[in-house]
């Protein structure tokens, strides 16, 4: 009882001085609201994707190159962040998408999507190939929409709802690859955390909570309809 109460306090704590102030939403640039959410739907979209096609070429393939890509696949997760952040500027540098929409969106792709695919990867690999195994006798359509999205909807869902953390709390990597021209909500409320305002600082963190929270709602309302239409045509 002791441990769980000491796990519930390190949870807990930090959200405590949230409930001392009224949330107040202080955005002048409204198109940082709407980067924020392009780059949330672009971002959770391509890494479900990308991390779900990886991940079962890992759980498949027989290649003798299997170890030395999924060596190099995850490799990120090992390497600093400062590291890859200075790196990824050189080549987009090189390539001119500094200070560009497409160039936010590679340079988060890239820290997010090794994340994305050891989630997929660890999923597939519980679930096990002999089960997945006689889905494969399917074409792919019915495979993809009656097996794999049924068996992997929550990991879809936690794909999403990590890259969207994941986005929310980059803002040296915004401002750096996005040169200040690529305001989100991040690069908008850090001065009220840099600053001694800490009413405001308080009140935007519900702004930063608000979009994981809304997502979470969001996709799983979705999967409950999902699943409720697929067993309507299944019967």
């Amino acid at each position: 009882m002791i441990r769980q109460g000491l796990l519930i306090c390190l949870t807990f704590i930090p959200f405590i001085s949230l409930f001392f102030v009224v949330p107040t939403i202080e955005i002048e640039n409204s198109m940082a609201i709407v980067h924020t959410i392009g780059l949330i739907v672009i971002l959770s979209g391509i890494n479900v994707w990308l991390a779900m096609m990886c991940a079962w070429w890992l759980l498949w393939t027989d290649s003798k190159w299997k170890h030395v890509i999924e060596w190099l696949v995850f490799l990120p997760l090992f390497i600093p962040m400062l590291a890859t952040l200075f790196g990824l500027y050189l080549i987009l540098a090189e390539a001119g998408l500094i200070g560009t929409y497409v160039g936010v969106t590679l340079a988060l792709l890239v820290v997010t999507i090794p994340y994305s695919i050891r989630l997929a990867y660890n999923g597939m690999a519980v679930i096990g190939r002999p089960l997945l195994e006689q889905a494969r006798i399917l074409p792919s359509r019915r495979r993809v929409i009656y097996v794999l999205y049924p068996l992997f909807s929550r990991l879809m869902r936690t794909i999403a709802l990590f890259t969207t953390v994941i986005l929310l709390s980059q803002f040296a990597l915004i401002q750096l690859i996005g040169a200040g021209l690529i305001p989100t909500v991040t690069t908008e409320l850090y001065q009220s955390y840099a600053g001694n305002n800490r009413g405001l600082a308080l009140s935007n963190t519900w702004m930063l909570i608000l979009f994981p929270v809304l997502l979470y709602f969001l996709l799983s309302g979705w999967d409950r309809y999902m699943v409720r239409m697929l067993k309507g045509r299944l019967q």
